[in-house]
Parts: C-alpha cells; structure tokens; sequence
C-alpha cells in the first residue's frame, strides 16, 4: 500500500478504476489517476495565489516593463521550485505530476501571468497613480 503524501490519498488494490498503468521496456509504472489529478488540482491553486501576490508585491514595488516581466519570471520560478522541494519526497516529478521540469514550469502559465498583470497594474494604480 502506498500513500501519496501531497494527494492525502492512499492508493490500493482497490482503486482499480482511477489506475493507469505505463509500460517500458524494461520496467512497469503504475499512476494513480485520482492523486495525479488531485496533485496538479493543489498546484494550480497554489500557483494562482503565488502569482496574484507577487502581482501585488510588484505593484506596490512600482516596477514596470521589463522589471516586471523579470520580477514575473523570478516569482514564478521561485514557487515552481519551492513546491518541488517541498511537496515532492527527492524533488521526483515524474512521481507526483508525470512531467518534465519544462513541462512543471509551463504547466499553467499563461493563467498565473494573467492574474500576475492585472493585480500588477491594480496595485500600480492605487498606490502611485491615486
């Protein structure tokens, strides 16, 4: 029996529904769907709040153009390997996300730059504009 420490969820025998299982040539790989989707579920989250702070923090920062974008690629980064180090026993990904570390940062990105500009530009406006 195995758990899944980010998911909270433990993964039997029983669970022959949500497993999907991978094949090499060598070796057998067996994925939990519920917890892989659960996993990515707690990401996004996690993702989205990171990046509506750091929208914040570079608001009242005053940063603009390229210090924003920078501040944008170095917030995100920053959480991409905090939650790496963190969440995931050996910073494994193909464990927990079944993906690759481009993949990991990509994943979700154009949403969390979205909300990263609009509490940028919010944040920018209320405290040097008004």
């Amino acid at each position: 029996m195995m758990q899944d420490p980010m998911a909270g969820l433990t993964s039997g025998g029983d669970n022959n529904n949500n497993t999907v299982t991978t094949s090499s040539t060598n070796s057998k790989q067996v994925i939990d769907g519920m917890a892989l989707q659960l996993n990515m579920k707690r990401l996004d989250r996690i993702r989205s709040v990171m990046s509506i702070t750091s929208g914040c923090i570079a608001g009242i920062l005053g940063c603009t153009g390229l210090q924003g974008l920078v501040f944008f690629l170095a917030s995100h980064t920053f959480v991409c390997v905090i939650m790496a180090m963190t969440k995931m026993s050996g910073m494994s990904l193909q464990t927990y996300t079944q993906q690759t570390w481009f993949g990991y940062w990509t994943e979700g990105f154009q949403p969390t730059a979205l909300s990263f500009t609009l509490f940028w530009t919010l944040f920018y406006g209320l405290v040097y504009l008004f």
